[in-house]
């Protein structure tokens, strides 16, 4: 799983190899047009090298993409616009000692202070090795192939728990 940094560096470098490609195909064609320097006139041949530079870009960024898998505003901001993290979204989940005293739908079950356990992913409690759980600097976006396995993902970091990821609040936050 991607954290925030990663998609950020990714978006950036997928940006700029995009500008690139824009860029030498628009010299290229700038040089078999002529190649006369400056915006004296508002010429044929202008326009036929801001076209191509266009459609290389769009192009290239289109490719860039598809390749590094990044978030639509991510590419276009050169990673300026990121996904929020996994903690930042988080809603609280109760941690507790007993089962029994489960308050809520979700809870975590801990024994000797270390999570062991989650209740209400199914009808029974899911050992923690078994359950869905995350770092919290994983990026938002990387969590949906796992909300096809259940309705929920709990967000830890180590034996720190800082809550769960509902599929509902995923949604929310993605298409806000």
């Amino acid at each position: 799983m991607r954290r925030v940094r990663d998609l950020r560096l990714a978006g950036l470098i997928a940006f700029v190899a995009a500008l690139a490609v824009g860029l030498l195909v628009g010299l290229v064609v700038h040089l078999l047009l002529g190649g006369h320097l400056g915006w004296e006139d508002f010429d044929l041949p202008g326009l036929v090298e801001g076209l191509a530079f266009l459609l290389a870009f769009a192009l290239s960024l289109f490719v860039a993409k598809r390749a590094v898998r990044v978030p639509c505003s991510t590419l276009l901001t050169a990673g300026v616009v990121a996904p929020l993290s996994a903690r930042r979204v988080a809603q609280p989940v109760p941690v507790l000692e007993n089962p029994a005293e489960n308050p809520g739908r979700y809870a975590v079950l801990l024994e000797a202070g270390r999570p062991v356990g989650v209740i209400g992913l199914a009808p029974d409690i899911i050992p923690w090795e078994a359950a869905p759980v995350v770092p919290g600097e994983v990026a938002i976006t990387e969590l949906a192939p796992l909300f096809w396995q259940g309705e929920a993902v709990v967000v830890a970091d180590g034996d720190v728990v800082h809550g769960l990821v509902t599929r509902e609040r995923y949604l929310r936050t993605v298409v806000s």
